[in-house]
């Protein structure tokens, strides 16, 4: 790290915020590591300790043994010096999750709920997330950041959803403020649940370390989320990414056969998947577990398996041919019984059109991805806030 010029404060900030990203992304450091990392002498790093520890957002964290002479201090972020709620939306129910500053879970708590049950968004929503904060041993004013991701489009400026067929009890209902008055302060995101997935597609998954890719999701519904230069394009309105709504030919069309259009919404919803399956013999039952298996069977099953990737394809050219991505990540319920067997005959589909072929590859990320996609990014924003407010934010002159 090297040591710049300009006021003594500023210094002791950009210090303090080197000092507190290091150990999260270290662990447990001595302080001759910390001088060393800094370029600072041993009294100026004994005193920024010293502070940061007032502050608590350090602490001491046992010894390190030497080859010679006495055993060194460790120092790691103090966990509780800020903690995030990731709650995640949809028409099966409330998930939410607690976790402290370095990532680890505290505690989880859910409501479940049928398809058909109706339930209203503000006391289903604060309830779930007392109930997780109790178990986390916090109060819910303790909560530094709060994400909540859901189905539907959410309007960027206020944080309302604004489509939601999955949920229209949602619609319009102000979450951030309804959660304003048991937190004590404003630091409520409300986010598309496909953008969250794709967040924890690029902290952990398939599209870890790739800068520009598209998410294409097919489950109960069809979304998708755009990601460029590392970070999620969301639009104007919030809609980036709808891709259910493209116009799209149902199927490939004989010469001279007239092109029949329809919004890939049709081919890809649950209707048009169960469609799909019962037309080709296969159970409806569980969508994903009679894709699943006719993945495990691919000879058996070419001819199903030819027709969906035609609709995963046709949906994913034109926004190919617009960002010129990278990767595709194929994800949610279908995409994710599909594989690689599915994703392998998408790309060849693909291929054969005059755009850039991206690599097209199957989710790897877990069945709570909204709720761990919403962790991510509530760290994202209390770990910037905690570290850069340093100890003055915490009262310290």
């Amino acid at each position: 790290m090297e040591v710049l010029a300009g006021s003594p404060r500023l210094l002791r900030n950009l210090n303090e915020k080197a000092v507190l990203e290091r150990l999260l992304d270290q662990g447990s450091l001595t302080r001759m590591e910390l001088e060393a990392f800094t370029g600072l002498s041993k009294p100026a790093v004994s005193d920024l300790l010293r502070r940061l520890e007032s502050a608590r957002l350090i602490r001491r964290d046992g010894e390190k043994a030497g080859t010679y002479g006495p055993k060194a201090g460790l120092w790691s972020l103090e966990p509780r010096s800020a903690c995030v709620a990731g709650v995640g939306v949809t028409p099966h129910g409330l998930d939410v999750a607690i976790a402290d500053i370095t990532g680890a879970l505290l505690a989880e708590a859910q409501i479940p709920k049928t398809p058909s049950e109706s339930y209203l968004a503000g006391p289903e929503l604060h309830r779930v997330i007392d109930e997780a904060a109790s178990r986390a041993g916090i109060a819910v004013k303790d909560l530094d950041q709060v994400v909540v991701g859901l189905p539907g489009i959410v309007d960027t400026q206020t944080g309302h959803l604004r489509k939601g067929q999955q949920l229209r009890n949602w619609e319009g209902f102000d979450i951030p403020a309804s959660l304003m008055s048991s937190l004590g302060h404003n630091h409520v995101i409300v986010e598309n649940d496909v953008n969250l997935v794709a967040l924890e597609e690029m902290a952990v998954g398939a599209a870890k370390g790739v800068q520009t890719f598209i998410l294409f999701f097919v489950g109960e519904g069809v979304g998708g989320a755009l990601v460029q230069a590392g970070r999620l394009v969301r639009g104007t309105t919030g809609s980036a990414g709808e891709l259910g709504g493209a116009v799209v030919p149902e199927r490939l069309a004989a010469p001279g056969e007239a092109v029949r259009v329809t919004l890939l919404e049709n081919l890809l919803s649950v209707e048009g998947i169960d469609a799909l399956l019962t037309a080709h013999g296969l159970s409806n039952a569980d969508h994903a577990a009679a894709v699943q298996a006719a993945a495990a069977d691919a000879d058996r099953h070419g001819g199903f398996l030819d027709e969906l990737a035609y609709r995963f394809a046709v949906g994913l050219a034109g926004a190919i041919g617009i960002l010129d991505p990278d990767m595709v990540v194929l994800a949610g319920e279908i995409g994710q019984a599909g594989g690689r067997v599915l994703a392998q005959r998408v790309s060849a589909l693909l291929a054969a059109l005059p755009i850039a072929l991206p690599q097209i590859v199957p989710t790897a990320v877990s069945a709570k991805a909204v709720r761990a996609g919403a962790i991510e990014l509530a760290l994202e924003y209390a770990r910037d806030r905690v570290f850069t407010g340093g100890s003055a934010a915490r009262g310290l002159p």
